[in-house]
């Protein structure tokens, strides 16, 4: 078998998680990598800035959100045989030499969706413990994020509450998620690593 991961543009990438990732919906991204098993697309992952301003500072000294990324989403066919961590691996290569200012990345395995962060912890990332209850919204039986609803509502001078009642939005509690960290310089955590979680 010849794995390839390579750069790969939001044309090519877009379908492909929209059809295989969970959530449905591929998001906003500043790095998308794809994995070509015998030149066909069997895998993506993308990273992207952290999703809340405070986020970065929160995990680290220094941290903002301009040099730290989160990794948002991996999803890779059922029958591609090419290790995870190898498909990690080489992504957050291509992302050291294209992204130097990124100095941490930071991902959340969804424990609503019965995710513990297995591939991480096999990829060596830091488990720095539980985020709080969050949630998102259900629409025409597909998952949007709460950010989504949240933009709109402000976009139409109105709240987050109101505009989802209007539009058939159906508010769903979450599972704290599992967060996980991977310096990739030498940084100063303000989070405590710790025994990682089991399924």
């Amino acid at each position: 078998m010849t794995y390839i991961i390579k750069t790969t543009d939001r044309q090519t990438a877009k379908p492909f998680v929209e059809q295989h990732h969970y959530t449905g919906s591929i998001g906003k991204t500043s790095l998308i990598c794809g994995l070509y098993d015998n030149g066909v697309l069997s895998g993506i992952i993308t990273f992207g800035q952290v999703s809340g301003r405070l986020l970065a500072q929160s995990i680290w000294e220094g941290g903002t959100q301009y040099n730290t990324f989160e990794f948002l989403r991996m999803c890779v066919l059922d029958d591609c045989k090419c290790p995870r961590t190898f498909f990690i691996s080489k992504s957050i290569s291509i992302l050291r030499n294209t992204h130097p200012e990124i100095k941490c990345l930071v991902s959340f395995a969804d424990q609503t969706e019965g995710h513990f962060g297995i591939v991480y912890q096999a990829a060596s990332w830091l488990y720095c413990g539980k985020t709080k209850n969050k949630y998102h919204y259900i629409k025409d039986k597909k998952r949007v994020n709460k950010r989504v609803v949240w933009d709109a509502a402000k976009k139409h001078n109105t709240t987050e509450k109101e505009y989802a009642v209007i539009h058939n939005y159906e508010k769903i509690p979450e599972l704290p998620k599992f967060r996980y960290i991977f310096p990739l310089k030498k940084i100063k955590l303000k989070l405590e690593p710790q025994e990682y979680p089991k399924a």
